[in-house]
């Protein structure tokens, strides 16, 4: 059983419709500021390739933004309804060049670094012991009122 399923989801992350591209919250834990997220990659998804029968791995950087918000919501509630601006990406690998249809992946992002408002996190893609992609992502947090941006 997930800790946050995809409707509980929709309803923390800005990300709606196609652009959410996390499913559900497996795990989080406050201790070691990690997380684990999940994707099952599907038509639906905004960056679906046709010809590849797939989504790029590339996008697996924004996956892994998603991810680190959803953290910020399951293990800290007081900075829950704050937003989150990617800042870099360092040291991205791409180990194939789609997530194929039909494929759940797993997203874990684990923080690194924090220096408030800027946090690193260390996050990789994997489908089950296989890494497919990994990166360094720094964001910072903002008490920036997303839903103005839904209007």
């Amino acid at each position: 059983m997930a800790l946050i399923e995809k409707d509980d989801l929709r309803k923390i992350l800005p990300q709606k419709s196609r652009m959410a591209l996390i499913d559900r919250v497996i795990s989080a834990d406050k201790e070691e500021k990690s997380v684990v997220c999940e994707s099952v990659i599907t038509k639906d998804n905004l960056f679906y390739d046709e010809a590849e029968k797939g989504v790029p791995t590339f996008v697996s950087f924004e996956m892994m933004a998603q991810s680190i918000a959803a953290a910020n919501a399951v293990l800290d509630s007081d900075n829950a309804q704050k937003s989150g601006m990617i800042l870099s990406v360092n040291d991205f690998e791409s180990f194939v060049p789609f997530f194929r249809s039909g494929d759940t992946i797993l997203i874990f992002a684990k923080e690194d670094f924090a220096s408030s408002p800027i946090f690193r996190y260390d996050c990789a893609v994997k489908k089950g012991d296989e890494i497919l992609a990994s990166a360094k992502i720094t964001v910072m947090q903002s008490d920036f009122n997303v839903e103005r941006l839904k209007n």
